[in-house]
């Protein structure tokens, strides 16, 4: 399994990155999109509570801010509403995470194009590899802040 597993992920990015020259976009080599090629994120991650997270959301896009707010705002309404701390919990990894990609331009550039792929190909075999690449992206973007 262990020989098979790069040459599957090596097709998943070859296909990809097919659908992704016939739409006209650039492409990307999600294993080098986040400290090889020499970029440094925008911002310092922030620490997983809402204050910090608000701060980076506001230096990586304002437009994004309104979301993040009105987010926030119905995440505490349903706590209180259900006594439970889970929907905070679920806005504020669901934001770390946000800010964990948008702060390395590249990999932000990347995701979008993948969820385009996904939203509008009518390749299957390009929505499943770009489906895979989403997933990398937001592991490789999770793991390179530990």
């Amino acid at each position: 399994m262990r020989t098979i597993l790069p040459l599957i992920t090596h097709v998943r990015a070859e296909v990809c990155q097919d659908a992704l020259m016939r739409l006209g976009r650039p492409t990307l080599d999600v294993m080098t999109a986040t400290r090889e090629d020499g970029q440094q994120p925008i911002v310092p991650l922030p620490e997983r509570e809402p204050a910090a997270l608000r701060a980076a959301v506001a230096k990586l896009d304002t437009a994004a801010l309104a979301k993040f707010e009105s987010d926030w705002t119905a995440a505490t309404t349903q706590a209180r509403d259900e006594y439970s701390l889970m929907p905070a919990r679920y806005f504020v990894e669901h934001w770390w995470n946000w800010v964990a990609v948008e702060r390395w331009p590249v990999l932000a550039a990347r995701l979008r194009d993948c969820e385009r792929i996904v939203a509008e190909s009518p390749d299957r075999n390009a929505r499943r590899a770009a489906a895979a690449e989403i997933s990398e992206i937001l592991r490789r973007a999770e793991s390179a802040t530990r």
